[in-house]
């Protein structure tokens, strides 16, 4: 989503000031769900992700930002929530590989892993 807001906001969430917009899911959700979602790589704690998880799902500024680009609503942007998820980790999050050979690099540390949790 290449708009004037998504664009802003997206790249104050990643500190990533070349960032055109938002991508969309390109994974399938669904048997007939593309891109009605934000990218769960990117956006994995935003409600607007794509898989629903128990962990809480951020009314984030992209989100409300896509709602006032659309010219259907005026956001109040001081309801939204930032999402913790990738925040200033810079472009190398954002168009570099989360694991490279089998190792979680600098810019993906604290949001990828490498190995299976296990829990006890």
């Amino acid at each position: 989503v290449v708009t004037p807001r998504v664009a802003t906001v997206s790249r104050n969430q990643f500190d990533c000031q070349r960032m055109a917009g938002a991508r969309l899911e390109n994974q399938p959700t669904s048997q007939s769900c593309f891109g009605a979602h934000w990218d769960e790589r990117l956006f994995y704690a935003s409600t607007m992700s794509a898989v629903a998880e128990y962990t809480a799902g951020y009314l984030d500024p992209v989100t409300l930002a896509l709602f006032e680009d659309s010219g259907w609503y005026k956001a109040d942007y001081a309801v939204a929530e930032m999402s913790p998820f990738g925040h200033g980790a810079g472009c190398d999050f954002v168009y570099d590989d989360c694991i490279v050979n089998g190792q979680v690099p600098t810019y993906s540390k604290g949001y990828f892993c490498n190995s299976p949790l296990s829990i006890r």
